[in-house]
């Protein structure tokens, strides 16, 4: 929730200085901002002991040095390959939906600075909520929901060509991200409950390479169909995470 109100806060601020000050001034305060993330790290001190149990939402699990073989870490390595999908319209977005603000839509940064952070501005409001609702409906059903979200964020960033549309896409993206970010590592580990810690690298070091294939599929899809029409690239990969998530629900019934 820290990282998401930096969405918030960030997108708000840097448009503030870019317009005020200058890039220099607002890249420059960016420089600071991650610089002071060294503080909260030198006032941490210790680890664990060995056999501390570790909470992840509704039960609590004990940390153990496993190591799974491949066939227990297929659920998991399926999950991480889906949530891939969504992530990647991410780096999509934020590359090319800038551009297509200010260079096509031509709006003033304060407006942009305004779409841009109302994502993250409901992923606050949204990650309480989806714990509390996917307790009552399972994790995955919720995902799945999610993950349909974000088809129909990109379809509206793809045709409506407006202000509106834009903000609806980015509430849209907000529920997703409400969800994922909320839920994405707990689903994670519970699809390997013998290996937590590896559960949990596995599912974070997918980020980058998510990203890398965004970039790749973003650059592609902008060199061949342009804007708006590449985030129609990121809506499909939405729906195979949604079609693939469902196939995945049916395996953990009673799990995530």
């Amino acid at each position: 929730m820290a990282l998401t109100g930096g969405w918030v806060i960030g997108p708000a601020a840097g448009s503030f200085l870019a317009a005020n000050a200058g890039p220099r001034v607002m890249l420059f305060a960016t420089a600071l901002c991650t610089l002071a993330q060294i503080v909260p790290l030198l006032t941490s001190r210790g680890s664990a002991p060995r056999g501390t149990r570790v909470d992840i939402g509704a039960e609590s699990l004990p940390v153990r040095a496993a190591k799974p073989r491949l066939r227990q870490m297929t659920p998991l390595l399926m999950f991480t390959a889906l949530y891939m999908c969504v992530y990647a319209g991410e780096s999509i977005k934020y590359a090319y939906l800038p551009i297509y603000m200010n260079e096509q839509l031509r709006l003033t940064p304060a407006l942009g600075g305004a779409i841009i952070g109302v994502q993250p501005l409901v992923e606050l409001a949204l990650m309480p909520l989806a714990v509390f609702v996917a307790r009552r409906t399972g994790m995955m059903r919720l995902m799945i929901l999610a993950a349909g979200f974000g088809v129909a964020a990109n379809i509206c960033f793809a045709t409506t060509g407006t202000a509106l549309g834009l903000f609806a896409g980015q509430i849209l993206m907000g529920g997703v991200w409400g969800v994922f970010a909320a839920l994405g590592i707990v689903v994670a580990q519970r699809l390997l409950p013998t290996a937590v810690a590896t559960a949990s690298a596995i599912f974070m070091s997918s980020a980058a390479v998510s990203s890398a294939m965004g970039g790749l599929a973003g650059g592609l899809g902008v060199a061949t169909i342009g804007l708006p029409l590449v985030f129609l690239v990121p809506a499909l990969f939405a729906v195979i995470a949604a079609v693939g998530l469902a196939r995945m629900s049916s395996f953990t019934a009673h799990g995530p």
